[in-house]
């Protein structure tokens, strides 16, 4: 049973930005030039990022334990000038159970750590002059859970990531 697939949605996901000026939700093409919603993060002159941000509130039904796929591109820090010491190449990802909607607010504490995620393969300005999306795949498993429903948070540190899909399943 599929919970969320960020993929499926026609119209803005409309999830939570935490600074409202970090995540940016953009229109885009993925690899099949299909139109999707993306989220997009590149603050990467700057140190000290911790940009946040939530999806909707995500009902579970009976699932006891969840998988969250993620789809992705994250730049190679090497590739940006002047960017030394405060470009990061991973991002972190969250989740907070609640048996209801909280509402717009993020509180970070809630916020249970799920792991610190990596690309495999990160792009260069060569790749974005040859149009080649460098996507990366990650899976993690959530659980058990116990309340009604769940948020996902993704919180960015200081790298430059596109989020191209997120599916929950």
């Amino acid at each position: 049973v599929i919970l969320l697939d960020s993929k499926a949605q026609q119209t803005e996901l409309e999830w939570i930005s935490s600074p409202p000026n970090g995540w940016e939700e953009i229109s885009g093409l993925d690899e099949n030039y299909t139109p999707i919603r993306t989220y997009q993060v590149c603050q990467v002159m700057e140190p000290n990022q911790n940009n946040w941000l939530r999806t909707n509130w995500i009902t579970k039904g009976n699932a006891q334990r969840i998988f969250v796929e993620l789809k992705f591109t994250l730049r190679d820090c090497n590739s940006l000038p002047g960017v030394l010491g405060t470009c990061k190449e991973t991002f972190n990802l969250h989740y907070y159970e609640t048996d209801y909607d909280t509402g717009r607010s993020i509180r970070e504490s809630q916020y249970v750590k799920i792991d610190t995620i990596a690309a495999d393969e990160s792009f260069t300005q060569g790749d974005l002059g040859e149009r080649k999306m460098k996507l990366n795949t990650e899976v993690r498993e959530i659980g058990p859970l116990s309340k009604k429903g769940f948020y996902l948070a993704f919180q960015d540190v200081g790298a430059c990531i596109a989020l191209v899909s997120v599916k929950v399943y």
